[in-house]
């Protein structure tokens, strides 16, 4: 079976000059439930849809990375830092196979604010950070709105698994480690779904109805041998009216085809979080 998805990306990176990192030791804890966006390194299957890459480039600069992956897109938002703690690079990459190529958007941080809880150029054990991100989105390089990100990280290297907060992170994240769901769902195939229909129509659709739309739809869904989005259950993020739901159900169901996620070499029914842009 062979899979064609085209993901346009968009890069776009920015240099702060000399913005200075700020240091708390007792930076809020990674370990509980709030508005921020979570990376973490526990080893987890290979197509985990988040990652939190530590990489020291040499022995003056330092680099931070987190990443988030869907079916219709993702991003990766990397810090490089100097050894006196100064932000010397970043940069925000953003991939879609939603864009409209004659008057595309583009992205722009326009302010960036990070916390550590140590300096990872003394040690990174236990390091971890969170941060706020202003994120412009221009057409025609004018400001049509403006993004706000909030972001956190931990590296588990080196910590005992048998510690609280390594379990709390392991509970948390059992969706990515569970190979199906009591229903057989397949929750971590060895191969993912992958998007083939053109979703312009789709986007096209959803803009069409009445009532909150927000700029970015999330949800987890089921798509089955056949590759197509089962009607139920679908699991949206945010607060969104239960006939909005049913109508952007109803559109996920009719207008997309995907390619279905496969155990070994086994089509199978697979659940899995899918972002939609809408700009």
């Amino acid at each position: 079976m062979k899979a064609l998805v085209v993901i346009l990306i968009l890069l776009i990176n920015v240099a702060f000059g000399q913005q200075k990192i700020s240091i708390d030791k007792n930076l809020e804890k990674y370990e509980i439930n709030d508005d921020f966006e979570r990376f973490d390194d526990i080893e987890k299957p290979e197509q985990d849809f988040k990652e939190l890459i530590l990489n020291a480039e040499s022995a003056a600069l330092f680099q931070i990375i987190n990443t988030y992956h869907t079916g219709f897109g993702g991003y990766e938002i990397s810090f490089t830092i100097n050894s006196v703690l100064e932000i010397k690079e970043l940069s925000y990459n953003y991939w879609t196979d939603n864009i409209n190529i004659d008057n595309p958007t583009t992205y722009k941080v326009n302010k960036a604010d990070l916390l550590l809880n140590q300096n990872p150029f003394n040690s990174t054990k236990g390091l971890r950070g969170a941060y706020h991100l202003e994120i412009g989105h221009y057409k025609n390089d004018c400001l049509i709105k403006t993004q706000t990100f909030k972001g956190k990280f931990k590296t588990f290297k080196g910590i005992d698994e048998q510690a609280a907060a390594y379990k709390w992170v392991l509970e948390q994240n059992k969706y990515n480690y569970a190979k199906t769901n009591s229903d057989g769902v397949y929750l971590n195939p060895s191969r993912l779904p992958s998007l083939q229909s053109d979703s312009k129509l789709l986007i096209q659709e959803i803009k069409k109805i009445k009532g909150h739309i927000p700029h970015t739809i999330k949800a987890y869904v089921i798509i089955n041998e056949e590759g197509k989005i089962e009607k139920e259950p679908i699991r949206y993020a945010g607060q969104l009216d239960n006939e909005v739901k049913r109508k952007i159900t109803n559109l996920l169901v009719e207008l997309t085809r995907w390619s279905p996620a496969c155990e070994q070499t086994k089509e199978v029914k697979s659940q899995i979080p899918i972002e939609i842009s809408i700009d």
